[in-house]
Order: structure tokens, then sequence, then C-alpha cells
């Protein structure tokens, strides 16, 4: 009697499989080999045995792997008297994306800066975020987050600034550590607002002193202002007269005509361009008269006062203020006389009422220019209605 046996190399019927694992994290590695003869199944990591010789299961191998720490090949062997096949299981253990490379910057605007890096990293970015503040900020950064290229330019920034940028990536784990801290400096605008507290007085029956503070926002290294002055303000401002000076904060003005009452502007300029002008204000050109009070503003602190408030002129001998208001459009107007200070209340108002106000400074040789009309509204009655 013959008995035929079928004979059948070993082949994998659950090869083993590619894992993920987080750093320190565990996975098992199953691999299942048939055939006739069964094969003895083992596992190696490069030529390094990891399954004994005398310990080596038949038609199936599971490889248990902890606190993987680094990513790492491991082959299947399957043999029998017919052969021996193999298959391999690739162990990647994820982590945090390296820091990219110190950004450099290419290209700057008044508003703008543009970064360009490396991304320092081998596996692949999901995206980038950008951190930046002003240098001088000691508070927390403001993100650009999703930036999917290795080029950016943040925009919205304050010209004539300096800002500190660095660069984070980001991977399906989570964000990498930023990358090193760099510097720029965005370009110059004009000026976006006017001198402050613009003030004049007369040096002489023909010359004037004018001055002035910086802008808030000079947007820029400021290279001199420009003093405009006219006898007719409703000229427009290319027909006044000019007198240009140097980034001091003031300057003098000499030959006007006596007895006069001129209007004076002034603005700053960087090297890109000049700022607006400040508004109006007005001098007398009398020896001794007082210049026109300067910031002058109003300010309702309840239903029935509104404070006063201005500087007071430097260096002059005022004698006595004049305060002149009245409600409305064309109410009756009042005249109120005061010593020398930089306040003052009006008060026995009506409640929710609009006044107007204008203010001019006396010395024993006149009076000067008033300001131009401010207003004010009083607030609401606080009194209750009983019925």
């Amino acid at each position: 009697l013959l008995v035929s046996v079928r004979r059948v190399a070993p082949r994998f019927s659950i090869p083993p499989s590619n894992h993920e694992v987080m750093p320190g994290g565990s996975v098992n590695l199953t691999c299942v080999a048939v055939g006739a003869p069964m094969p003895y199944v083992k596992w190696m990591a490069g030529v390094e045995e990891l399954t004994k010789e005398d310990e080596m299961p038949v038609g199936r191998n599971v490889l248990e792997l902890n606190n993987i720490v680094q990513s790492a090949n491991y082959t299947c062997v399957a043999i029998s008297s017919l052969g021996m096949i193999e298959a391999t299981a690739q162990i990647t253990v994820k982590a945090l994306p390296k820091p990219p490379t110190e950004p450099l910057v290419t290209e700057t605007t008044a508003t703008s800066v543009t970064l360009t890096w490396d991304s320092g990293n081998s596996d692949p970015i999901s995206y980038y975020v950008i951190q930046y503040k002003p240098k001088s900020s000691e508070g927390q950064f403001q993100e650009v987050d999703g930036v999917a290229t290795t080029r950016y330019s943040i925009g919205g920034l304050s010209p004539f600034s300096e800002y500190e940028f660095r660069v984070i990536a980001v991977n399906n784990i989570g964000r990498g550590p930023p990358s090193e801290l760099v510097e720029a400096r965005t370009g110059e605008q004009a000026p976006s607002s006017p001198p402050l507290k613009v003030q004049a007085r007369m040096l002489s029956a023909s010359t004037m002193l004018v001055q002035w503070e910086q802008p808030e926002e000079p947007n820029g290294q400021i290279r001199g202002y420009r003093v405009y002055y006219t006898t007719d303000p409703h000229l427009p401002l290319s027909m006044w007269q000019k007198h240009n000076t140097d980034d001091s904060h003031l300057t003098t003005v000499g030959s006007l005509i006596t007895g006069t009452t001129y209007s004076i502007r002034v603005l700053a300029f960087t090297s890109v361009g000049d700022g607006p002008p400040s508004d109006i204000i007005q001098v007398k050109t009398q020896q001794g008269v007082p210049a026109q009070p300067a910031d002058f503003q109003a300010e309702a602190e309840s239903d029935t006062r509104i404070l006063l408030t201005w500087l007071p002129a430097s260096q002059e001998r005022i004698t006595k203020y004049e305060l002149l208001y009245w409600e409305g459009e064309d109410g009756t107007q009042q005249k109120v006389e005061f010593d020398p200070t930089s306040s003052y209340a009006v008060e026995g108002l009506k409640p929710d009422t609009l006044y107007k106000f204008r203010l001019g400074a006396r010395s024993e040789l006149g009076v000067g220019v008033y300001t131009p009309t401010i207003e004010a509204r009083t607030a609401q009655s606080s009194k209750c209605l009983i019925l």
C-alpha cells in the first residue's frame, strides 16, 4: 500500500505589519506561517537572533516590544525542509519635529516682514507656526498658524519698529520646539499724526517763536518740520508761507506784519514724506500780548458742570483769562474773567445741553487771540421725578 503525502513550501498567512508608536510605547508583532511540513518561525533584528534556536515555535510567533525609543526593522523568518522565507515589519517611533533653521529676513516694508527658513526635519511636516512680537514688549507672542510653505510675509506691523520672530514646525504628533529668534526693523513711512502741543508767542512785534512736540506716530526718524503761516487761513495750505527747520522742536519766524493775526500749522516729515499738519493755532503780532491758549479741551463733569483745561503758556505775563461761552448755536454769550490758571469749571449749567466755549489770555498790553470754538454737552439730570 502506497500513501502519498503532499509537501508544501512555507508561506506567510499573516505577515508582520508596520506600526507607528509614541516614544516609550509598546507593540506586539504577530507572524504566522503555514506549509507542509509546518515551518518554524523566528524573529530577527538585523543579524541579531531574537528567538532562541531551541525555542522556535511552529507556525506562529509573537514578538513583544516594550519601551520603544527608536525606529527599527524586525524580520520574521519561516523555515522548513522545503525552504526559508522572510518578511520585515517597520516600527517607526513618532516624535515631535525638530526646530526649523533660524529664519532669514528677505524683505521688509513699513508694515510687513518676509521670512524664509529651512524645515530642519527629514520627516514630513504638517505646517508651520510663526510667532512674533515687538522687541520692546514683555507680552505674549502673536501667532500666524497653518503656514504651509517655508516663506511667509507677516503684515499689519507698525512702521519703523523692531520685532522678534521665530518659527515652529508641527507634525501629526504636535508642535516641536521653536527656532532661534531673528530680529528685524520695519521700514519708514511718512508720519501718520501731526506734531503735538503746537504753541506760538511773539518775541518782538514782528518775530514769533513757534514750538511743538514730536508726533505720536512718527513712523520713522523725523528729518525736520515745516511751519506754515498765513494771515488768511482760508487759503489752501500750499499757498501759505513756509518755514523749514531741522529736527529741533522750536524755531523763530521773522519779518511778520505787525498788528496782524497769523494762523500757524506745523507738520513733520521723514525720508519718505510729509505727515499731516497740526490744527490751526493763531497769534497776534503785538509784542507783550499773550499767545493763544493751547490744547483747549472741555469735559462734562455732571449735569450742571463742565471742566475746561488748557496748557499754561510759558514765559507769558498773563494777568487774566477771558472765557466766552454760550448755549447751543445762538444762545446769549456769557463772558467770565479769572486769574491765571490751567483749568476752570463752568457751573450752574442746564442738564443735557450743548455749550460752546472760547478762551483768550490777557496781559497789560492787551488780549491775545482767542482759541477756536470747542463744545461739550452736560450730562443728563440725575434727579428722579416723583409723581
